[in-house]
């Protein structure tokens, strides 16, 4: 099953072009890696941010457009590849999730990466984010690989306020977000499970 040993094979033995696959599926027959830009509005004037779960670095030329200070955390063998790998250098990349959690953040951006974190993980980085920033944007499909539905998990916590949902899918012409609706927090709970919705959250 996918996970955190699955991810660190990967890491561990596949070549940077078999990590941008499975990173992004369908970067082998032709989509670029290239990052998503969101279509909710983010904070403005936003110092620093988080990319959780950076890989190879594919969000890195957003953020730094979008941020001041940029910080990346990964597995320990995706962050060596991506220090190798990245097309952009940052302000601070690590794989010791204590010392990531040490500092605070304008924003954490965590962009199809929750929906692959186990389950007890996934509620422990939630509870974190609430304490490190306060604003979490989240770009996610909505049943986990784990069988869990991840909007569930995030109301359990009782620690955020979710702003509006899009419902989005990937453009194969222009190869960004593709906007199919917008809704609330609550009926996207009650959506499909293949569905992938973009949202910001706010930590309370």
């Amino acid at each position: 099953m996918p996970g955190r040993d699955d991810w660190m094979a990967v890491a561990d033995t596949a070549d940077s072009e078999e990590i941008r696959e499975r990173i992004l599926t369908g970067y082998k027959d032709g989509k670029p890696f290239t990052p998503y830009v969101p279509t909710v509005p983010l904070p403005s004037d936003i110092g620093s941010v988080l990319d959780f779960g950076c890989g190879l670095g594919r969000n890195f030329s957003y953020l730094k457009r979008t941020a001041r200070s940029v910080a990346g955390f990964d597995l320990p063998p995706m962050i060596e590849q991506c220090r190798r790998h990245a097309s952009e250098e940052i302000d601070f990349l690590s794989s010791a999730w204590p010392e990531v959690t040490a500092r605070r953040f304008d924003l954490i951006f965590a962009s199809l990466v929750l929906q692959h974190v186990e389950p007890e993980p996934l509620r422990t980085f939630l509870a974190d984010f609430a304490r490190m920033a306060p604003a979490v944007y989240l770009l996610t499909r909505t049943r986990t690989d784990f069988d869990e539905n991840l909007l569930d998990l995030i109301a359990a916590t009782g620690r955020f306020e979710a702003g509006e949902c899009v419902d989005v899918d990937h453009d194969p012409v222009t190869h960004q977000l593709r906007v199919l609706g917008r809704t609330s927090f609550e009926t996207a709970r009650r959506a499909g499970d293949e569905r992938h919705f973009e949202m910001l959250l706010r930590s309370k």
